[in-house]
């Protein structure tokens, strides 16, 4: 067995934060924190027969099914206009009744969520700071300059919303936050490898060179980063994570990724995505239903701790040596992950749309010259 193949455990703190996520709150609780909540959820409610009554119609008029609907002489001239204006109102009348009875749901979570974090000084925000463009979870995007020193200048803005946060330390920058995470660039703003997503981002005691360490059970980030950046680890990693370096950096990653650090890697985390980037460790986690609530957020924090302690440690050791301040700073090389270029993606599609246009053209061509 490999020195960092340890074999599964029970973990008594985990199993200590687990038993004190709320299993239930009760309806009185959610009027008594909201009483609006059951009154809007009822609004909701009210609207489902007219989005039926829409559905109904438009599928009439469209498919004439389940009846053909026969219109007046001044109606069925602007039929299509009819159609257009019933499926958006469909749409709609679907739409605003799923968000008008998710706010009981909305108000027990924030609730349950809340109670978790009081014992453990951490601090509940419905709608919470998010983290500004970082890396690659958070969108920075491959041209953007690495911030500077959070002394120097103030963050971008950010480019998702933070929801249902628990922090610890400032609210504007807290040392340690588990929150959900919702995509809200803009059109032109870079894209993120997901458009929601449950995150942890705790501080580590200095900059560190940029690694993404993708976990293998929730789809790789080829489509993002070259494989030329990977680095393979002896033993059980490569089964689990496709780890990526910056170029001349290798050597780096393997002083941080300790044995230690992997079987913390392995044991916790091995269902997340986790990219370390400037002084900030992110993990990114695809349940972010509330039903996975109970599980998840206990097991973030307890993974902020155990990775804190093992990686941590190996940051307060590490230098850059080809940095200007080998202790504090990280070379240009480092600071940032090569990102895949677009350009290729853009002429394979290019190549592919030609061929097919191309095709009857040719067949015709090789058809008549046969």
């Amino acid at each position: 067995m490999e020195p960092w193949t340890k074999p599964d455990r029970p973990d008594a703190r985990l199993e200590e934060y687990r038993s004190h996520f709320p299993a239930h709150v009760s309806r009185g609780e959610v009027r008594a924190s909201d009483p609006r909540a059951s009154r809007t959820a009822v609004r909701g409610a009210l609207l489902l027969p007219p989005a039926l009554i829409a559905t109904v119609a438009w599928s009439c008029l469209t498919f004439e099914v389940p009846v053909a609907v026969a219109l007046p002489g001044w109606l069925e001239a602007v039929r299509g206009l009819l159609v257009v204006a019933l499926l958006f109102a469909a749409i709609l009348l679907w739409v605003l009744p799923w968000g008008l009875l998710s706010v009981p749901s909305d108000v027990r979570r924030a609730i349950a969520i809340q109670r978790f974090g009081e014992p453990y000084g951490l601090v509940f925000q419905r709608l919470a700071s998010a983290p500004p463009p970082l890396g690659i979870l958070f969108a920075e995007g491959a041209d953007a300059a690495p911030r500077p020193p959070r002394t120097q200048h103030p963050a971008p803005a950010s480019r998702f919303r933070a929801e249902f946060a628990l922090s610890r330390g400032a609210l504007d920058d807290p040392a340690l936050q588990i929150a959900m995470a919702t995509y809200t660039g803009r059109r032109n703003d870079p894209s993120a490898p997901r458009g929601t997503f449950r995150y942890l981002s705790t501080r580590m005691p200095r900059r560190l060179p940029h690694l993404m360490i993708d976990s293998l059970s929730n789809g790789r980030l080829r489509t993002v980063l070259p494989g030329s950046q990977r680095l393979s680890l002896e033993g059980d990693v490569d089964r689990y994570f496709a780890v990526y370096v910056p170029k001349g950096y290798e050597r780096d990653a393997l002083q941080l990724l300790t044995p230690d650090v992997l079987v913390c890697l392995i044991d916790h985390g091995r269902r997340w995505d986790i990219e370390v980037v400037d002084d900030r460790v992110v993990v990114a986690s695809a349940a972010s239903r509330r039903r996975s609530d109970r599980a998840e957020i206990p097991a973030l924090l307890r993974f902020a701790e155990l990775l804190g302690a093992e990686l941590g440690y190996q940051a307060t050791t590490y230098t850059d040596q080809r940095a200007r301040d080998p202790r504090t700073q990280i070379a240009a090389a480092g600071l940032r992950l090569r990102r895949r270029s677009g350009v290729w993606v853009a002429v394979i599609l290019a190549v592919v749309v030609a061929a097919m246009l191309a095709f009857p053209h040719i067949l015709g061509w090789v058809l008549d010259n046969s």
